[in-house]
């Protein structure tokens, strides 16, 4: 069942991912392998978010490496990804995994965690597992997965419920490629005063009653923000290329340290190639680069942004304004009262995007986070709430 998610259709927007005839059952063969960092709140505290957003990011980039593409269910939360994959692929990307842990040890001093959980151990404790696809981009499928499968996993892996779970620095036999992994953007200012990072939880016992709660979620955030065109937390006009610290912190991940000829070889690469870009963007001057036509690069970073996703709970960022943002909680305060969600939320003035791509495969996808916290502090109050 490798090419089981290449060969499911992708529904035509985020909404349609949720009607039950467009997301299926993960097969039994497959595993769940979930990422975080440890101590991810002490480091937002610090300012150290976007080492966080960054480590996090890397692991999604050296499991692409591993397949060769981007074909495959994932979903970004910040200080971590949740991914779901075939059987074949649990030794190289083991692997993988294992050498990122001390990679991001080495370059920025955080702790990644991982663990690993078949799909068919889930299944057997009477769990579900669904997954759905819809092409955010002709660069992009973005997944939903659906169930309370992740949740378990997730249980077992942070209980210790079984050693091998648990993916060791140790297990390292070939070292993770992170080609593709990119950092060059500055932090994106909000264009309409803030930038609201969001997780909500329906608590339903069936996907479908999920589904409706996040659809009347979705009309509210239509009705109060505007059109997707609108709340997008990216806007072409507010991309601004980095001309420092995200530039030596691409060449830190890919290099593992801030000295030594590889390290400075990288930062000369990165510094000449971002020189181009803002040349053709300034210029309109017709030079590609893979798939991407360089003047036109900041249209590519909106048109893949990954700024909602699903995966048990919703997760958004949203552009607005303080009264957008008010009415919002008023609405998800009403939805709490009812007992058909729980949420948590963080504000801040600006996102960040971290990108990674496969340029001979044309694909490609933009991790968008609130900066100072974002998703991470976002998942702190909602799990708040839940211990409340």
């Amino acid at each position: 069942m490798q090419n089981f998610y290449q060969t499911l259709p992708a529904n035509k927007d985020f909404r349609s991912s949720f009607q039950q005839n467009n997301y299926v059952a993960v097969p039994d063969d497959w595993f769940v392998l979930i990422t975080d960092i440890a101590g991810s709140t002490k480091a937002i505290t610090e300012g150290r978010y976007k080492d966080v957003n960054t480590s996090g990011g890397l692991t999604a980039i050296a499991v692409a490496n591993v397949y060769g593409h981007m074909d495959f269910p994932f979903v970004f939360g910040g200080d971590g990804v949740t991914f779901l994959l075939p059987v074949e692929f649990l030794f190289p990307i083991r692997s993988a995994i294992a050498d990122t842990i001390g990679r991001v040890k080495e370059s920025f001093g955080l702790e990644l965690r991982a663990g690993i959980v078949p799909v068919q151990e889930l299944y057997q404790q009477k769990a579900t597992l669904f997954v759905s696809k819809f092409c955010a981009s002709p660069h992009y499928n973005q997944c939903s997965i659906f169930g309370d499968g992740l949740a378990l996993a997730e249980k077992w892996i942070k209980e210790g419920k079984d050693e091998s779970f648990l993916v060791r620095e140790t297990e390292k036999i070939i070292p993770a490629d992170f080609t593709g992994f990119t950092c060059r953007w500055q932090d994106i200012p909000g264009s309409r005063g803030e930038v609201i990072s969001l997780i909500i939880q329906p608590i339903h016992s069936s996907n479908e009653d999920s589904a409706k709660s996040v659809s009347e979620i979705l009309d509210f955030i239509h009705e109060e923000f505007g059109g997707e065109d609108i709340h997008h937390p990216i806007a072409v006009e507010d991309l601004e290329i980095d001309d420092g610290p995200y530039l030596r912190r691409e060449a830190v991940a890919h290099t593992g340290g801030k000295k030594g000829i590889r390290y400075y070889l990288h930062l000369i690469k990165v510094y000449l190639e971002t020189a181009i870009v803002s040349l053709s963007i300034k210029y309109k001057l017709p030079i590609r680069s893979g798939h991407y036509e360089l003047k036109r690069l900041k249209e590519y970073q909106v048109m893949s942004a990954d700024f909602r996703k699903f995966d048990g709970t919703l997760k958004m960022v949203l552009s607005g304004t303080a009264q957008n943002r008010k009415s919002l909680v008023s609405f998800l305060e009403h939805l709490t009262t009812l007992k058909k969600i729980v949420y948590g939320m963080f504000v801040s003035d600006r996102s960040l995007m971290t990108c990674i791509l496969k340029a001979g495969e044309s694909q490609e996808v933009h991790f968008v986070d609130g900066a100072d916290g974002g998703f991470a502090m976002a998942s702190k109050s909602l799990k708040e709430k839940l211990n409340a």
